[in-house]
């Protein structure tokens, strides 16, 4: 597969997630509340999408064959106490520095970014309404303008990654979106540290 890190264009491509009901950041549902199974993806803790498990694997083709930079990562929030439930946010990116192929799959990673819901930028605010799954597909490509609008609008709120990662350790206590032993990136995971202590 030729995969483009070279040259790469300020352009980016929407990949959702589930979000976590139980929690008040825009993590993952690691322990399975929305019964979709343990979530693994956004792999937060080293960068990735799509690392250990393959989600919707056409998206991270096209991304990786892409010159598009950005991978920006949203979500509808599912915590009921909070002014933001129902409603989907992009809440960060990861950049497009490097890839790879695990057990069959494909998956990108890169320097990574994670913002509060308060912080993010509200699919209504770009598309009108929440994005069902045609919409999703229809809109999935992000041209220069609104990528240039999202990181403008990124760059002036808190890079919260390290308070995400430290949400999934506690929440996902029997380490079930973890494969720490055979994880070949385990010298750069942040949970891995974390837990560590380090």
């Amino acid at each position: 597969m030729m995969v483009k890190l070279d040259d790469l264009t300020e352009q980016g491509m929407l990949q959702y997630f589930y979000h976590s009901p139980s929690s008040h950041l825009p993590i993952r549902d690691v322990m399975n509340e929305l019964k979709k199974g343990h979530k693994t993806e956004p792999h937060i803790e080293i960068g990735a999408e799509n690392y250990l498990n393959c989600c919707y694997q056409p998206n991270i083709k096209s991304f990786l064959k892409s010159d598009a930079n950005y991978l920006f990562l949203f979500t509808m929030c599912r915590n009921r106490s909070l002014k933001f439930y129902g409603t989907q946010y992009i809440i960060g990116f990861i950049e497009k520095t490097g890839w790879g192929e695990k057990q069959g799959h494909w998956f990108i990673k890169g320097p990574t970014k994670i913002y509060h819901f308060e912080d993010s930028f509200s699919m209504k605010d770009v598309f009108g309404k929440n994005l069902d799954r045609s919409g999703i597909s229809k809109h999935k490509w992000v041209d220069e303008n609104l990528t240039r609008k999202l990181l403008t609008h990124f760059d002036e709120k808190k890079n919260i990654i390290e308070e995400c990662i430290k949400e999934i350790t506690e929440l996902d206590v029997d380490n079930k979106t973890c494969k720490r032993d055979i994880c070949e990136h385990k010298n750069e995971c942040k949970r891995a540290k974390l837990s560590e202590g380090t």
